[in-house]
């Protein structure tokens, strides 16, 4: 079958082309459209690296994982399920917002996933969705996950901060994390921004260089009233998670500042 994406009815096109992809998972539909919103945000948007401009689903016997990078965020998304097999594709990210748009609207609807090493197949509510997966190497993403401790909430303060960032005027955020506020600065030839809130910090005190966009993009998907962040040092990758359990992490890298 020649196809880049399929997706109809099976009840309209009973003799759709099968590529041979083996029944792997059941999921429900709310679950899945869930993982997809939290990630599909962080796919890269460079071609000159096939497998980032996908999402990583890393499927084992009991979770599955996934996974968006572009080189400068990192978002990972866990879920228990029950699988026939363990395998790692790479699903473009078109096919991720067509699965997206037509789960349907009840959440308990289950979603059928099939695939093999060249297709994935996803049916659920009488339509199918076929799909090449992407071929190449996805980055080993564990080992770009630091450890560190330091915890804090916020998203309007960045947003007043980021009135003054333009395309032509990219200036970072500089943000210290001190005890009991955050405090985040940013000047270009528009203005000049200082913009604090309180906060639990722990650790020692650090500045840390961010773009505006990308953080904004990582505290947004999160969709928490509060987040917690893990700092390890000023040039070192953030993680941002959950207050409590895993529902999500996210890593964004920092910036450097031009007179470090």
């Amino acid at each position: 079958a020649e196809f880049d994406i399929l997706a109809m009815s099976a009840a309209d096109y009973p003799d759709l082309p099968n590529p041979g992809a083996d029944r792997t998972l059941c999921i429900k539909a709310g679950t899945l459209r869930d993982m997809i919103e939290k990630t599909l945000y962080a796919v890269s948007q460079d071609d000159k690296k096939p497998a980032h401009t996908g999402e990583l689903f890393a499927i084992e016997e009991d979770k599955l994982t996934v996974v968006a990078l572009d080189g400068y965020r990192l978002a990972i998304v866990e879920r228990p399920i029950t699988a026939v097999k363990d395998i790692r594709i790479i699903v473009p990210s078109k096919t991720m917002t067509e699965v997206s748009h037509l789960l349907a609207n009840d959440d308990e609807e289950d979603v059928h996933i099939s695939a093999n090493r060249r297709y994935v197949v996803f049916t659920t509510a009488g339509y199918t969705i076929m799909s090449r997966l992407i071929e190449g190497e996805f980055l080993n993403y564990r080992n770009v996950i630091p450890a560190g401790s330091r915890t804090k909430d916020f998203i309007s303060t960045i947003e007043r901060a980021s009135l003054i960032i333009t395309e032509r005027l990219k200036n970072p955020l500089r943000i210290s994390f001190t005890e009991g506020k955050v405090v985040v600065r940013c000047q270009t030839n528009l203005g000049r921004v200082v913009d604090e809130f309180s906060a639990a910090c722990e650790g020692d005190e650090v500045e840390i260089g961010f773009n505006n966009r990308y953080l904004l993009d990582a505290l947004r998907n999160a969709r928490t009233e509060q987040v917690r962040m893990e700092i390890s040092g000023p040039l070192s990758p953030v993680k941002v998670l959950p207050v409590e359990g895993n529902d999500f992490l996210y890593l964004v890298l920092p910036v450097r500042f031009k007179n470090d």
